[in-house]
């Protein structure tokens, strides 16, 4: 029923600064800045969909997956106890996990 109605231009003026300001947004986290593996009582369980991590230790750890392809993950912040995903699977762009790596940037 609206087919061949024109758009007016100024409705189109907040959609299209919308798009641009969402355009420029960059991603929400800072590239991590890696520091060294993981503690071994941090521990690595990798699946074809996901990769989590837990930590057993007594301190908070901050960890990010590094992929045999050389791609990090976000850093994850782990709390002593907590078990979370921290990455995407084997199946995923970046292939298996090689291992946790510690980061400065959560």
């Amino acid at each position: 029923m609206l087919r061949g109605m024109p758009i007016p231009a100024f409705t189109l003026g907040p959609v299209a600064a919308l798009g641009l300001v969402l355009a420029g947004a960059g991603p929400v986290s800072a590239e991590p800045s890696l520091s060294g593996p993981a503690p071994s009582c941090v521990v690595m369980y990798e699946s074809w969909r996901y990769t989590d991590a837990a930590n057993t230790c007594a301190d908070t750890w901050s960890v990010s997956v590094l992929y045999q392809d050389g791609a990090t993950s976000r850093c994850s912040t782990l709390p002593p106890g907590a078990r979370a995903t921290v990455g995407e699977g084997y199946l995923g762009a970046h292939g298996h996990a090689d291992r946790l790596v510690l980061c400065t940037t959560p």
